[in-house]
């Protein structure tokens, strides 16, 4: 079941803001909610809004003024937020380096595959948290061979095609710490082991909204070809935001169209126990974690 609110804000469809995407230009605001959870404080404030004629709820991956690294984002508190407003769906925006051909600046990618080459963040909710009155969630293994939302995915793929714009279908991502860039040899070797682009963080996302029994899809934006495999300069920071601002119109229009076309009784696949989801989602906060300002 999804967790009930204490009052009646809440939406279906979460959309998480990558690098340049950091509201929703002519979106009707609804609330903007501090939400509180288990886990420390989520990127920033959670917006509700009228995006493709449904409310929902976005949140900035990076903070409101790109403030937080990708090693240092709250990735459990910002999906367990979501799951709180009663999310989903969550559609995610990204900026990404192309590592080979077919895989260009200033196209998309409809992501289906990652290669987790992280370290460090906290990346699963049942590592065995508990408190008093919350039974434990127990140890669970997330079914993970397919990471990204068929259906999801599928609704991007429609409204990228709809538009006119320049994608592949399907890419591994290969998401590395950061906030450096790979050397030539790193990228290389992501290269020989199946990846098509490369990403700061796209994981742990898809596969903390699967243990919650949410539904992700993630929308990759290519702003450069990482380390010059393709006769290019190397990426710099600059060329990627520079990329990334020309871009806006067209990632948010993608995005209103897929919101658009996910259907009311839209259904994601449950891959974790209900019981423990209900657990996780029970932990102290839940029931006092939304308030509007």
């Amino acid at each position: 079941m999804d967790t009930p609110l204490p009052w009646t804000a809440h939406a279906r469809i979460g959309i998480i803001g990558g690098s340049g995407t950091y509201q929703l230009p002519g979106a009707v605001v609804r609330a903007t909610l501090d939400v509180r959870t288990p886990y420390g404080p989520p990127s920033g404030p959670v917006t509700l809004a009228d995006v493709g004629g449904r409310t929902v709820a976005f949140l900035p991956r990076h903070g409101g003024d790109h403030s937080l690294p990708p090693q240092k984002i709250n990735y459990r508190a910002n999906l367990w937020a979501l799951k709180s407003l009663g999310v989903r769906a969550v559609l995610s925006s990204s900026a990404v380096g192309g590592l080979r051909e077919g895989f260009g600046p200033e196209s998309f990618v409809v992501t289906d595959q990652l290669i987790d080459r992280t370290w460090g963040r906290a990346d699963t909710f049942y590592d065995g948290t508990v408190a008093d009155g919350v039974p434990p969630a127990g140890v669970q293994h997330l079914p993970a061979s397919e990471p990204f939302c068929p259906t999801l995915r599928s609704h991007l793929e429609a409204a990228l095609a709809a538009r006119g714009l320049p994608y592949a279908p399907q890419g591994t991502v290969v998401v590395i710490n950061g906030p450096r860039f790979s050397t030539k040899a790193e990228s290389q070797w992501y290269v020989s082991g199946g990846a098509d682009i490369i990403s700061m963080t796209q994981y742990p996302e898809p596969v903390l909204a699967a243990e919650l029994n949410m539904g992700f899809a993630n929308l990759a934006f290519v702003t450069d070809s990482d380390t010059g495999h393709d006769g290019s300069d190397p990426v710099t920071a600059e060329a990627v935001f520079a990329r990334l601002k020309k871009a806006q119109r067209g990632i948010l229009a993608v995005l209103e169209d897929t919101i658009a076309a996910i259907s009311e009784d839209y259904a994601p696949r449950r891959l974790m126990d209900r019981t423990a989801v209900a657990r996780i989602m029970a932990l102290p906060a839940a029931r006092e974690s939304v308030s509007a300002r």
